[in-house]
């Protein structure tokens, strides 16, 4: 599969690219700073831009089969939904967290709120934007992201609070169930929630 990652220099994005690129699937990145992706060897191209440029965006997207964006937001919802209807893929996976839709555990959520509404509410909108868009997308909330090595595996549910799993998650395996999700096409048009093993 031929797979844009948007947010591609990130810490997570370079998870991405790295396991992309293992799987066997054409990885192009995108990033502002891809100089600081010189380590990483068999991408099939690399974009510098900003994810909010739509002409940048548009040029990214043409020959791919799937965009993983690694680095949520409405301002790049809106590019990458308006650049995918003209001219590029259908298939759209986009980050978000577990806290935009949950109300439990009811203290660490309401902190979480308390000191980053503005974010959250953000994410909630590009959610919505992506839901009402007619591409294929895939809505993949992640939980508290840490540097630790990969576990392996994750737990995942559909449910606007957790049914299980830890809420520290390695970025690593948060890159795992983003690709899992872009190669699933059981999970078009669904949120799904991530969180790390127990």
């Amino acid at each position: 599969m031929r797979i844009l990652v948007v947010g591609a220099a990130g810490r997570t994005g370079k998870h991405v690219l790295t396991q992309g690129v293992r799987r066997g699937h054409e990885i192009t990145a995108f990033a502002r700073t891809p100089e600081k992706l010189k380590e990483h060897e068999g991408l099939s191209a690399v974009h510098q831009g900003d994810a909010r440029d739509l002409d940048t965006v548009r040029t990214a997207v043409q020959g791919q089969d799937a965009v993983i964006a690694a680095v949520g937001g409405s301002a790049i919802a809106l590019t990458l939904i308006t650049a995918m209807r003209e001219s590029g893929p259908r298939r759209l996976v986009m980050t978000s967290s577990r806290s935009v839709p949950a109300t439990r555990p009811r203290l660490p959520v309401a902190l979480a709120w308390l000191f980053l509404r503005a974010a959250y509410v953000d994410l909630a909108r590009a959610e919505g934007m992506l839901q009402a868009s007619d591409l294929d997308w895939s809505v993949v909330r992640g939980t508290m992201l840490n540097d630790k090595p990969a576990a392996g595996r994750v737990h995942v549910d559909f449910a606007a609070n957790a049914t299980g799993g830890a809420m520290q998650l390695s970025r690593a395996d948060y890159a795992t169930a983003l690709l899992d999700t872009a190669e699933d096409a059981g999970l078009i048009g669904k949120a799904l929630g991530v969180c790390g093993p127990k």
